[in-house]
C-alpha cells in the first residue's frame, strides 16, 4: 500500500456514492482525451498510482502516461463497474475494463483500492492478473511495444520525486522494458532478429533465439512486476546473467569461432546492461 506523510481526512459516506458515480461515468467514456480529461481534475501532483506491467505513476503526467500506452494499444478502452465498497479512507471499486486488442475483444477484472481527500484522489491501487493478457501482446509485438511508455517516468514525475532514487529506478525499469523488446523481437521474428546481429538464419538458430527471447521475457517481466523487495533479488539475477552472457561472447570472441561483428553486437549489448546493472546495485549500497 502507498504510504502518505498524513492521513486522508474522513470522507462521507455521501461523498464516496459521488466519487464512484464519477468514476462510472469516467469508465464509460471510451476514449483517450475524454477518459484523461474526465479523470484529471482530481489527479492532484500528490497522487500516487500503482498498477500492475507499469511503473508507479505520480501525479497527472504519471497518469497520462499509464493510459497513453494502454489507449494506444487499446483505442476503444471502456469500463463497467461491478459493485463498490467504502473503506475506511476511500473505496474499493471492482470493474471490468473492455475493448479490442489485435482486432479480437478483451475484459480484463480489476479492483481499485482508491484512498481519497476532499474526493480528489490521493492514492489508487490497481489489481489484476495480467497474466492471460501475455499470449495476445505476444500475437501482436507491435501493440505491446506501444506499452513500454507505461516503464519510463517522465520528466515531471522524476522532478516530483527524489532525484537520485528517481533515476535510478527509471533506469533500472528501462533496462527490463529492454528485456521485453528484445524478447517480443526474438518470439516475434527470430530470424529477421539473428540477421540484424548479423548471424546467417538456421531452422537451429530460430529456435535457440527463441529460447532466449523466452528467458528475457521471464526476467523483464519478473523484474517489472515485483515488489521492491523481491526486486532487488531480480537486479542480482539479471546482473548475474548479463556478466555471465558478457564473459561468454568475449571467450568466442577471442577464440574467432563466430562472426566477429555478431561477437561485438552482443556484448556491447550485455556488457552494457551489466555495466549499468553492476552501476546501479553499487549506488544503492552507499
Amino acid at each position: 500500500m502507498t504510504q502518505h506523510d498524513s492521513l486522508p481526512a474522513t470522507t462521507s459516506s455521501d461523498d464516496k456514492a459521488e466519487f464512484v458515480a464519477f468514476f462510472r461515468e469516467g469508465l464509460a467514456q471510451g476514449n483517450r482525451d475524454a477518459f484523461i480529461e474526465h479523470f484529471l481534475p482530481r489527479i492532484t501532483p500528490e497522487t500516487r498510482q500503482r498498477q500492475p506491467l507499469s511503473v508507479r505513476g505520480a501525479g497527472p503526467a504519471g497518469f497520462r502516461r499509464l493510459f497513453d500506452g494502454v489507449f494506444d494499444a487499446v483505442p476503444d478502452l471502456h469500463g463497467v463497474v461491478r459493485r463498490w465498497g467504502p473503506t475506511d479512507d476511500g473505496v474499493l471499486i471492482e470493474f471490468t475494463l473492455l475493448g479490442t486488442l489485435g482486432r479480437q475483444p478483451i475484459a480484463v477484472d480489476i479492483v481499485d483500492r482508491i484512498v481519497l481527500r476532499d474526493g480528489n484522489f490521493v492514492s489508487n491501487d490497481t489489481y489484476f492478473d495480467p497474466l492471460p493478457l501475455l499470449p495476445r501482446l505476444l500475437a501482436h509485438p507491435l501493440l505491446a511495444l506501444r506499452l513500454l511508455q507505461r516503464f519510463h517516468r517522465s520528466r515531471d514525475e522524476l522532478a516530483a520525486g527524489e532525484p537520485g532514487t528517481a533515476r535510478r529506478s527509471n533506469a533500472l525499469n528501462l533496462m527490463a522494458a529492454g528485456r521485453l523488446a528484445l524478447a517480443v523481437a526474438s518470439l516475434a521474428a527470430p530470424r529477421r532478429f539473428g540477421s540484424i546481429v548479423g548471424v546467417r538464419p538456421s531452422a537451429e538458430l530460430t529456435y535457440m533465439t527463441r529460447i532466449y527471447g523466452a528467458r528475457a521475457m521471464v526476467m523483464g517481466l519478473g523484474y517489472l512486476t515485483a515488489g521492491p523487495r523481491e526486486r532487488a533479488r531480480w537486479r542480482k539475477f539479471g546482473l548475474a546473467v548479463d556478466i555471465s552472457d558478457t564473459v561468454t561472447g568475449l571467450t568466442h570472441l577471442v577464440r574467432r569461432d563466430v562472426p566477429t561483428g555478431s561477437a561485438l553486437t552482443m556484448i556491447a549489448l550485455t556488457g552494457s546492461y551489466a555495466a549499468i546493472g553492476a552501476a546501479e546495485i553499487a549506488a544503492e549500497q552507499r
